[in-house]
Parts: C-alpha cells; sequence; structure tokens
C-alpha cells in the first residue's frame, strides 16, 4: 500500500502554473504582469524562480497568503519568470527590431561614383593591355606628324641618344599615350614622371587644361615631378601622358649649322599606391581605350567597424555624420559644375530647366535604388526647384537632399522583398555599390523572381572589374 501511494505522488502531475496564476494572481497583476488597477507596478525583477516562489507563497493570494502548497508556488514562480518577470522574458516579449545597417565608406564612395556615373557613358574594360601609344616626328604632338600608332605595354623608355622609331629625328620628337587604368584599390594615388625633357600627365580629367603634371615648359634640371588624386578601386580611369624631346625655349632649329648635339632621352610613368613604393604602372593595370571621368568622393571617414573580420556600417557617430555630409556638398558642387554634361543639356536650351529637372528626380531613384514616391519627388525636387533662386542652386539642394536622406544612407531602411530588394542585395554583395542601368531595368520588369534569373545578372557582374576589386578586398 505504501509503495502504491508513493508510486502515484510521483506519476502525479505537476501543478498547472499558469492556470494557477491565472486564478489566483492575474486579478490583480494583469494576464501577463503588466499591472492593473489595484497594482500598476508591472512584475518584473532579477530573483530566482526559487526566491520568487518563496514570495508568492508568502503573499499570495492577497485575501489568503499561505494557502498555496509547496509545488503551485514553484509553479506559479516558473510562469511568472519565463513568461514576463526575468530580463530574458520580457526581451522576448518585445516587438522584433529592424536593425539598420548604415553604407559603409567602400559602399558610401561606390554608390555615389556609380550613382554619378550612370548619367555618363558606361566604363569599359576588354582584355587588352597597355597604352595606345602615338609616335610624331617634330617637338609638336600633330596628326600630320604621326609616324608610328602602335600599343606599349608601359611607360618605361630609355631611348639614350637614339630615336624611338623610323622615320624620327633622335634630336627632336614627341610621344603621346592615351588609354585607361584600373586601381586595384581606393585611396590616395601620387603620380610620377621621370624625364629629362617636357611631359604634361592627365587622371581621370578630360579636360586639356586641367593637367595633373605639368612639365610641358621646364627650367631648370627637375627630372622628376609628382601629383596626386583620390582613385576607386576597380573603376577605369582615363590616363594620357604627352612627352616632347626638343630644345626648350625658342625653336631655332632653323638656324643650326651643324648636326644637332646628341642628348640623351628617357620617360617613365610610375604610381605610388596607398601604402605602397612607386613603380612603373604595370601592363596588367593599362588599358588602351579612354574611359569617362569617374568622380571619387574624397572627404574624410572614420573607420568602420571591422570586430568580426570586414567593414560593417554598424555604428553612427557624429564624425560619421559629419563626413557624410561633407562628401554630400562635395557631390553636389562636383554635379552643379558639370549639369550640363550629366543632364545632356545646354545654358541656351530652352528646355534647360526641364532637363535639369528630370536629372534631379533620376539622380535620387538612383541613389534611392527604387523608384521614388509622389511625397519622395515633391520633397527633392519639386519644392527645392519652386524655391531656389537659381538652376545651380536648385540641383546642388536636391543633390545634398538625397545623399543625407536615409533612403540613400541605410540599406534597409525602405523595407520589403521585392525585385528592387533583390537588385540592391546583389548590387552591394558584389559591387559594394547600387544597381546599375541593366539590374534596375530588370527590378521594373519584375525580372529577379528566380534562381535563373538572379544567376544570369550575377554572372554579368561577375565580370565587372567592380566584383574583382571587391573579392581582392
Amino acid at each position: 500500500m505504501t509503495s502504491l501511494l508513493f508510486v502515484s505522488c510521483v506519476l502525479a502531475a505537476p501543478p498547472d502554473g499558469a492556470a494557477l496564476y491565472k486564478a489566483q494572481c492575474a486579478r490583480c497583476h494583469g494576464a501577463n504582469g503588466e499591472g492593473a488597477k489595484k497594482y500598476a507596478k508591472p512584475l518584473a525583477g532579477d530573483l530566482s524562480p526559487l526566491q520568487l516562489a518563496k514570495i508568492v507563497r508568502e503573499t499570495m493570494p492577497e485575501d489568503n497568503p499561505n494557502s498555496l502548497s509547496e509545488a503551485e508556488s514553484v509553479a506559479i514562480a516558473e510562469h511568472m519568470h519565463a513568461g514576463f518577470y526575468s530580463a530574458v522574458a520580457r526581451d522576448r516579449a518585445r516587438p522584433a527590431r529592424i536593425d539598420l545597417a548604415r553604407l559603409t565608406v567602400p559602399q558610401y564612395r561606390n554608390a555615389v561614383a556609380d550613382v554619378v556615373g550612370g548619367f555618363r557613358q558606361p566604363l569599359q574594360w576588354g582584355p587588352e593591355r597597355g597604352l595606345s601609344a602615338e609616335y610624331f616626328a617634330g617637338r609638336n604632338i600633330r596628326r600630320d606628324k604621326r609616324v608610328l600608332l602602335r600599343t606599349d605595354p608601359a611607360v618605361d623608355f630609355d631611348f639614350g641618344t637614339e630615336a624611338p622609331a623610323e622615320k624620327i629625328e633622335a634630336h627632336e620628337f614627341s610621344i603621346t599615350w592615351a588609354g585607361s587604368l584600373v586601381p586595384p584599390e581606393t585611396g590616395e594615388y601620387e603620380f610620377v614622371v621621370r624625364t629629362e625633357h617636357a611631359a604634361r600627365l592627365w587622371v581621370n580629367d578630360l579636360d586639356p587644361n586641367r593637367p595633373l603634371i605639368d612639365a610641358w615648359v621646364k627650367s631648370g634640371k627637375d627630372t622628376e615631378f609628382t601629383g596626386t588624386t583620390f582613385l576607386l578601386a576597380g573603376r577605369p580611369v582615363s590616363v594620357k601622358l604627352d612627352y616632347s624631346k626638343a630644345k626648350q625655349g625658342v625653336d631655332d632649329s632653323k638656324k643650326q649649322t651643324g648636326p644637332p648635339p646628341k642628348v640623351k632621352s628617357s620617360i617613365r610613368l610610375l604610381w605610388k599606391r596607398p601604402h605602397s613604393v612607386p613603380e612603373v604602372i604595370p601592363a596588367r593595370a593599362l588599358w588602351p581605350q579612354r574611359n569617362p571621368e569617374t568622380f571619387a568622393v574624397s572627404a574624410k571617414f572614420p573607420p568602420d567597424d571591422r570586430s568580426l573580420g570586414w567593414e560593417r556600417g554598424s555604428a553612427v557617430s557624429k564624425e560619421w555624420d559629419a563626413a557624410a555630409t561633407n562628401g554630400a556638398l562635395e557631390t553636389a558642387t562636383y554635379v552643379a559644375k558639370r549639369i550640363n554634361e550629366l543632364a545632356g543639356t545646354r545654358d541656351d536650351d530652352k528646355d534647360r530647366a526641364k532637363k535639369v529637372k528630370q536629372f534631379c528626380a533620376t539622380f535620387a531613384e538612383r541613389a534611392f535604388r527604387r523608384p521614388l514616391t509622389s511625397t519622395q519627388l515633391t520633397l527633392l525636387v519639386d519644392k527645392v526647384f519652386e524655391t531656389a533662386k537659381e538652376l545651380d542652386l536648385a540641383v546642388k539642394r536636391s543633390v545634398l537632399f538625397t545623399l543625407k536622406s536615409p533612403f540613400f544612407l541605410y540599406r534597409e531602411v525602405a523595407g520589403g522583398s521585392d525585385d528592387f530588394d533583390a537588385a540592391a542585395r546583389l548590387s552591394f554583395a558584389l559591387w559594394d555599390s547600387v544597381p546599375d542601368k541593366a539590374l534596375l531595368a530588370a527590378a521594373a520588369k519584375g525580372e529577379l523572381k528566380t534562381k535563373a534569373q538572379l544567376t544570369k545578372q550575377a554572372e554579368r557582374m561577375l565580370a565587372d572589374p567592380r566584383a574583382k576589386a571587391k573579392f581582392r578586398g
């Protein structure tokens, strides 16, 4: 008999803590311990279940304390502790947070470069390597004096006192190298031209009046000339180098009575990559076709969080916000100065205001990675153009407001999981940047839903230098 009683006690079901709490405690403390009229303070704390059970037994129910058994008190305490009393339970009951990740510094710079670059011819990069070289007879670069056209793998020549090719006089000739180069990493690049004669260099700038290095008219015996510019990894930029071997000053070759003196000549084009040493730019970084200008934000940003081994946009500080503002101002100034080129208009164009306004709307769409809502269009474009006294000022304000918007600066702020979100996830994963025109067009047509559709786009994007730069990084 005793053994049967023991077995029945062991096998008896434990008290139902939830039912007991509902019957004995909820009327005073709320169904989930949130508080009620009589006791407004929520049931929350850091006591253990056993400590909580002792208090439950001594105080509950209010009209009959100590009436609960020890097992019943423990059951109620465990229900409270797991359901709403403990810190873990309270965290579990809170609505899920949506964590926003801002753009990392590489993503910010790449995104701005691509938003601006989307209004120019697309960047190209083929299998050829080296620079297109034109050799001219005479000190001046004239198409009617060209005697040789070829591709040179690099600019690293020591001609000595000889001519570089047939039909060219050794004492007087000129050469032009042109094409593009791809920086392997982002940062400040110092370019170096070493020569005893005249030279000028353009990097990422097609304006003939803005060479990075200008030693075309030399004085003194300097043989090394430098210039620095900020470049983005994986983005082909134009490069052009002019070289002239000739007597400096007035051309008095017609008065020459004897053979001209033999003078040595050499020319080398080097770069100093970030955290590196000067080296001749190798053929693998050169391409014989020129690319349009690439805009690169040079504003100084604080470093990204790398605690997990890669850049994460997990911290938003005053320094980062100030840097993002400086980057937006820098971009707005750049765009306003080149608005005719980017918007495809002229100062005397009758539809200039309309075209510029459409440019700003498209700029915002590309920055936000999706079509604008009517509210966004009104705030970023319509009101800005209504209130600005000058067109250039309207452009600056619109670009500034766009690049300071959370819809540009934060990856997930738009929410959702439509084709535009898929396009953005794909482009930031492979390029650290916004989707290009082809990807946005596919999203607009609903062509980013299946695995085959996404694979097709990914394979196209992996051939781009931006993907190679991302994976190298």
